[in-house]
């Protein structure tokens, strides 16, 4: 990683990385290890003591705090938000081209949400109509996922969409109107609403020619993070940005044979392409469906990375899997400091949302209160017996009241992630409480090293007998 960074400081041309960047992985590197502080808990019943490290809770490409932030917005929407109707999942493509300006300009980024929000809500509205329901408005829980299967910066958007209208009635009651089925001629609509809309922002902003036949994505806006606007000008076209192949396509493993655009089409049911813009919404959830509504929310908000699909060759070169193959290739190829430098394009800046609320599910609509559910599910406060440890691995998430915000125990989210239940003994199935939270220095090794356990990770090609997410002494 060291040698990352001394790399792109080297070059006189550029900027160095912003802060965030290097404060990512290094709160990354401290992950889960136990000299950086750690949780006690003790068994009430058998005295069975159980330590489990503190998580880094970065919003980047950290495997285990992404799957626990993904856990814990999809319990938080399953049983507090998503009202009980039918829901749909789309998922919006865009031009390869647009994607570096995406990246870089937060206000775009919003903008072309902003566009696919409205013309899914017009969508709906105008077949609402044939139906004899005049107005009303859908609610959309909108998630930016941020990198392609093969770690390129793909920018793209997956919406939870109620399938239906909200209306009120004259007595301030509110009705749910179902839009059944969805034709790929309707799609095509959407898609080109969409598609004219942010064409025309893109020339208003001077972004694309009036012609439509030249994209500026050379010409770099972002003085200020000037690397890191190297390191997503090379993601998004999946090219090498430093070191030997600095300007070479990432390597490909298995029967490649390069890309070659798509001619726009109907490629399936529920799936359009037109002009570089991709729509899918095949997949509908019903009302009672809750236990598929909270795994299609998991997917949706999913970390960028698997580090299932993270291997190394006999060189040292790392191999990553890729999901599925348009060219026959099974995996992409990075030397270690390529494979940083991909992770490096994919953190998001501090303070920019990941997830955003439109139409009656927004916070500054009057129906959302109405609508939403008002009962808590789980455990409270006072009930919680893990509640020492929540400010440590808790998910705050936000009231529907607006009074307090709600926290879902980190317990319960290590249950639901990684099936691992620390509310259990796992020697007599006792009950189990915290004891302390222990983040001095003097104290870590002190008690590590009476418990027998190091306090410095494994190093590379050791044998680890032990697959656990917590460590238990007697």
């Amino acid at each position: 990683m060291d040698q990352f960074f001394q790399t792109v400081d080297s070059n006189p041309d550029q900027n160095s990385l912003p802060y965030f960047v290097r404060k990512e992985f290094e709160k990354f590197l401290s992950c889960g290890l136990l000299k950086h502080g750690f949780v006690r808990l003790k068994c009430s019943d058998c005295s069975e003591s159980l330590i489990v490290a503190f998580s880094c809770k970065c919003r980047g490409f950290c495997p285990s705090c992404a799957g626990r932030r993904m856990s814990g917005r999809a319990i938080d929407l399953t049983d507090d938000v998503i009202p009980f109707v039918p829901t749909r999942h789309w998922v919006l493509s865009v031009p390869f081209e647009l994607r570096y300006w995406m990246a870089s300009d937060d206000d775009l980024l919003k903008k072309v949400n902003g566009i696919f929000c409205a013309e899914i809500n017009n969508y709906l509205r105008k077949k609402g109509r044939k139906l004899g329901v005049r107005g009303g408005e859908t609610g959309i829980v909108s998630f930016l996922q941020i990198a392609g299967g093969a770690l390129n910066l793909n920018l793209h958007y997956h919406l939870l969409v109620l399938d239906g209208l909200y209306t009120t009635e004259e007595g301030g009651s509110q009705i749910f109107t179902r839009i059944p089925g969805i034709e790929n001629d309707e799609l095509a609509c959407v898609v080109r609403g969409v598609s004219r809309r942010v064409i025309k922002d893109l020339r208003k902003t001077g972004r694309l020619s009036e012609g439509g036949e030249e994209v500026f994505i050379g010409d770099d806006r972002d003085e200020e993070h000037e690397a890191l606007s190297h390191l997503k000008r090379a993601s998004v076209s999946s090219r090498i940005a430093l070191g030997a192949r600095a300007g070479l396509r990432v390597r490909r493993i298995g029967s490649s044979f390069g890309f070659e655009e798509e001619i726009p089409k109907s490629q399936s049911y529920g799936c359009v392409s037109m002009n570089g813009f991709s729509i899918h919404a095949a997949t509908s959830i019903k009302a009672h469906e809750r236990d598929r509504l909270e795994k299609l929310l998991r997917y949706l908000g999913r970390g960028p990375v698997s580090h299932e699909r993270i291997s190394l060759d006999e060189n040292g070169n790392i191999l990553y899997e890729l999901k599925s193959s348009y060219d026959g290739a099974t995996h992409v190829m990075f030397s270690p400091m390529e494979f940083i430098e991909k992770l490096a394009s994919m953190i998001p800046p501090p303070y920019k949302h990941q997830v955003n609320y439109y139409g009656c599910l927004s916070s500054h609509s009057k129906l959302r209160p109405k609508i939403v559910g008002s009962s808590v599910v789980g455990s409270t406060v006072q009930d919680d017996p893990l509640k020492e440890g929540r400010n440590s691995d808790g998910v705050k998430v936000e009231s529907e009241d607006g009074l307090a915000p709600r926290y879902i125990p980190w317990a319960e989210l290590l249950k639901r992630t990684f099936g691992i239940d620390l509310t259990v003994c796992p020697c007599c199935g006792g009950s189990v409480r915290v004891i302390a939270a222990i983040m001095e220095a003097n104290a870590i090794n002190k008690i590590l090293d009476h418990v027998g356990l190091g306090a410095d990770p494994p190093q590379i090609g050791m044998k680890i007998d032990k697959e656990y997410v917590y460590e238990s002494f007697c």
